[in-house]
């Protein structure tokens, strides 16, 4: 597939009248009860959970923007948000309207899958197709409580379609982050089980039993994050490698293949976030389509709002002839736009007059023309877990675990040999080895919402935010805080410390 099917139909199902003198259905009325009775039905239920990842909540923007923001890759500019720059300079508080966004579209998303887990096992259909329909659902509730965990902590765990007439069941309490994740890789291990290992056609896109795997080793790194346990650095480094010895995924020979319309659902991509510019028009948003909002955020200057752009410090973290750095940032000398060299993009007379407020990002933007088409959005899918990312969490597992392996140090080497640079020296310490790795997902994965998960996870974000000018208060800002919308419609729901 280029795109899985959007509609939100779904969304919009309430169930029946409660009134006993009312009690009579109509029958051209569609509720969650009726509509479950066909394949085609069943395939609706999980493209609308699908949906939710490419909606405006986020992964068409907000993700980016709460992920990349919070991060030392990236500056915000003059015309960034309120919202944004309170968020980035640790002033926001939990009536942020940002935090909201991320809450409730990872719950919108839940009880999306919710509904196909509930409903599809009673639909008369093939069954090998319903076991893979019901396998895609358990891969995106996991997703999104993935989401949810390692933005907000505890969070209520919700695993079936919600009783409104039950109190408990319509205002749950928030569950401890250790059974949230035990649902997770329960859910990321179902789905493992009943997925293919690829698709054909217009399905190429959906969940795969690689995807699956991939994060459920990712949950169990973060996972051993926060517990340090030898056992789940042990775990999560065994399924990585049985991913890289499974060969169903290489680097691909371009590294900016990885961040282009051209070349989707490659071989490096276990998964993607689907975007178009022509299913479903205006189903997202107004101005949007189905097209990813990102390339309006973080666009050139003149052509988009530019509000996101290449932090100094991210663009002199790159080597002597890293090839890398020309494919993920427009402004260092050699970049081309609209087929000129940058600087004359920008009307400047020499590169000797780009400062880095000038630069943008390369990653997931067009080369040319108009940098963001107002009316349907961009059509790049967004990479959310690449076999690069895999080589160095591997490297990460495993130094974790039992400290730098020849396995490891293969993993690392085979993403800098890409990038056309040397081998790590042998030798490194546990310590030194870790260094480079940090060091290697920055340059690698760097622009791709990466950096602030790992700064949170190896709880770093203090010492490098602080190092840089950035306020941090580490007893709270490791955590966004349950946002306040929620805490009034929801008494039982607890804050994050410091909030």
């Amino acid at each position: 597939m280029k795109k899985i099917s959007t509609l939100l139909l779904i969304a919009g199902l309430v169930a029946g009248c409660s009134d006993k003198a009312l009690d009579v259905q109509n029958v051209n009325e569609l509720t969650t009860d009726n509509y479950y009775k066909t394949e085609e039905d069943a395939l609706k239920a999980v493209n609308a959970a699908y949906a939710t990842l490419a909606s405006p909540d986020l992964y068409s923007q907000i993700m980016h923007l709460t992920q990349e923001l919070m991060s030392d890759e990236t500056s915000a500019t003059v015309s960034t948000s309120p919202s944004l720059v309170l968020m980035r300079e640790a002033e926001a508080d939990a009536s942020n309207e940002v935090f909201n966004f991320l809450w409730t579209g990872c719950y919108q998303g839940i009880y999306r899958a919710n509904l196909a887990i509930t409903r599809i096992p009673g639909v008369s259909m093939n069954e090998a197709k319903k076991s893979r329909l019901l396998g895609e659902a358990y891969f995106l509730r996991a997703m999104y409580y993935f989401i949810l965990v390692t933005n907000f902590g505890d969070v209520p765990l919700i695993l079936k379609v919600v009783d409104v007439s039950k109190p408990e069941e319509k205002q749950p309490t928030r569950i401890a982050v250790s059974q949230v994740y035990a649902a997770i890789l329960k859910d990321f291990e179902e789905a493992e089980k009943r997925l293919p290992v690829s698709y054909e056609g217009d399905e190429i896109g959906r969940a795969t039993s690689g995807a699956a795997k991939g994060f459920r080793a990712k949950a169990t790194l973060y996972r051993a994050n926060l517990t340090n346990s030898p056992a789940d650095y042990g775990a999560a480094a065994k399924l990585f490698k049985e991913i890289i010895d499974s060969n169903v995924y290489d680097l691909v020979p371009n590294y900016r293949d990885n961040h282009t319309n051209t070349n989707e659902n490659n071989k490096e991509s276990l998964f993607e976030v689907q975007f178009s510019t022509t299913v479903d028009p205006g189903a997202f948003c107004d101005e949007c389509g189905t097209g990813g909002l990102r390339p309006l955020e973080m666009g050139v200057r003149g052509r988009a709002y530019n509000n996101v752009i290449p932090s100094e410090w991210y663009v002199k973290q790159f080597e002597t002839g890293d090839t890398r750095l020309l494919a993920s940032v427009f402004g260092p000398q050699g970049s081309k736009f609209d087929g000129l060299d940058y600087y004359k993009v920008l009307e400047y007379k020499s590169w000797f007059d780009i400062l880095p407020v000038d630069f943008a990002v390369r990653k997931y933007q067009k080369d040319g023309g108009n940098e963001f088409d107002w009316t349907t959005g961009s059509d790049v899918n967004i990479r959310l877990l690449r076999f690069s990312d895999v080589l160095l969490m591997f490297a990460e597992a495993t130094n974790s675990a039992s400290g730098p392996t020849a396995d490891a140090y293969a993993a690392v080497n085979r993403v800098r040999k890409r990038a056309g640079l040397k081998e790590l020296d042998p030798g490194l310490s546990k310590t030194a080895f870790m260094e480079w790795i940090a060091h290697e997902r920055v340059v690698e994965l760097g622009l791709e919402g990466h950096r602030w998960r790992d700064l949170v996870r190896w709880k770093k974000a203090y010492l490098e935010l602080t190092s840089k000018g950035r306020p941090f208060d580490e007893k709270k800002h490791y955590l966004f805080p349950v946002p306040a919308k929620e805490r009034q419609l929801n008494p039982n729901l607890t804050q994050n410390p410091g909030w």
